[in-house]
């Protein structure tokens, strides 16, 4: 359970009484880039003013911004999406839109302060731009210039630059967000390959991220594949199967190493996430008798990488600062059975990757109902009723490393 952890979204399921109807055109299709959009009214928002078609807002640029409130990034996108909106006021209108019902949307806002101080417009209930625009992950970006769909985007695309760009030249040149690729991941990279073998190559046009394997019980072989992954995540994936690995968050990743832009993501150096993933991300695959297990072929495929991406990794403990839950040696709080334990409160306050790395050593057994997690001197106080003390230390922890 304690692998490598990536979190997900879940899609809220709320009801609400009362339904808005909207003006719909006559035939339901998929908008493309170069198109213009249908004439039907965006929605009803949060607050229940009714905004109506695109061609009826002032702004010559109008970004529609697919999303939900489960959906963190899209949350913490929001201050950077107000700021450009404001920055271009009269010109460019951003309205964030949900399929999510109204009462989930307000009792979200009533207890998350960024998205209580968004000024966007934010739509609910929609259940006709979605099927315009069709998506499977969020944020879903539509641009629209003087009624015509000009790009689709990852989020971190909406900024000055780019929209002036729009303004500029009416079109920009992204890396189109399409979540419905289709690709064989079955057919080997390295085509018309027999026997073991192994193969490295960059970023594969059409394929989305992906890790697994190929069983041939026939031929008795094992083809293990990564597809556009970057290099850290490539090696975590090979080492978090051969042995128990803590959440690899940034603060444990080491580079020892001149290129450090090859391994990171920095946007400050690195401009763009998408763009950047394409330059660096690598494709591999490996072919391997079906008898061998899968943690000596992992190691064999660590080694393979090693040799081919030109490093040496290894896991090893360093020295990095750490938020440290400790006893304090009485017990303040009531104990709840239906609480939680310290140390899955502290696995799971772990998994924030804007956080240091979390170490319990508590010896508590007993569960609290524990809360306070905004920031370090909140948590600090929360834990401190339960018998808990919270400090910042440096502390050995497992880290990965690339030299």
């Amino acid at each position: 359970m304690r692998n490598l952890c990536y979190l997900l979204c879940f899609l809220p399921t709320f009801l609400l009484a009362q339904e808005p109807t909207f003006k719909k055109d006559t035939v339901q299709k998929t908008v493309r880039i170069g198109e213009k959009v249908p004439s039907d009214a965006i929605g009803i928002t949060i607050e229940g003013k009714e905004i109506g078609s695109v061609s009826q807002l002032p702004e010559e640029l109008v970004i529609l911004d697919f999303m939900n409130t489960s959906c963190t990034s899209c949350i913490a996108a929001l201050p950077r999406l107000n700021k450009v909106e404001q920055e271009n006021k009269g010109r460019l209108k951003i309205i964030s839109i949900s399929d999510e019902k109204k009462n989930r949307a307000e009792a979200f806002r009533a207890h998350n302060e960024v998205f209580k101080a968004n000024k966007l417009d934010y739509v609910v209930e929609d259940k006709v731009w979605s099927s315009y625009f069709p998506h499977q992950t969020v944020s879903h970006m539509v641009w629209i210039y003087k009624g015509k769909v000009v790009a689709i985007t990852y989020s971190e695309f909406v900024d000055q630059a780019m929209v002036n760009k729009v303004f500029d030249k009416g079109i920009i040149e992204f890396p189109i967000k399409d979540d419905y690729l289709v690709f064989d991941y079955g057919i080997p990279l390295m085509k018309n390959q027999k026997g073991k073998y192994s193969f490295l190559t960059g970023y594969i046009e059409g394929a989305y991220s992906k890790f697994s394997q190929e069983v041939d019980s026939a031929q008795r072989e094992v083809r293990e594949y990564i597809v556009n992954a970057d290099i850290v995540p490539a090696f975590l994936y090979c080492y978090g199967k051969t042995t128990e690995l803590p959440y690899m968050k940034d603060s444990r990743i080491m580079i020892d190493r001149f290129d450090k832009e090859r391994f990171i993501f920095e946007r400050e150096k690195s401009g763009y996430q998408q763009i950047w993933n394409q330059k660096y991300a690598v494709s591999y695959e490996a072919n391997f008798d079906l008898e061998l297990d899968e943690k000596r072929r992992m190691l064999a495929m660590i080694r393979d990488l090693e040799l081919k991406l030109g490093v040496k990794t290894f896991i090893e403990s360093r020295r990095v600062r750490c938020w440290v839950i400790k006893d304090e040696g009485r017990q303040v709080g009531k104990s709840d059975h239906n609480g939680q334990a310290i140390d899955d409160f502290a696995f799971m306050l772990d998994l924030n990757a804007d956080r240091p790395p979390v170490v319990n050593e508590s010896k508590n057994l007993n569960k609290y109902m524990f809360k306070g997690q905004s920031d370090f001197i909140e948590l600090q106080r929360s834990l401190k009723e339960f018998g808990f003390l919270l400090t910042e230390e440096d502390r050995e922890i497992p880290c990965f490393v690339i030299q």
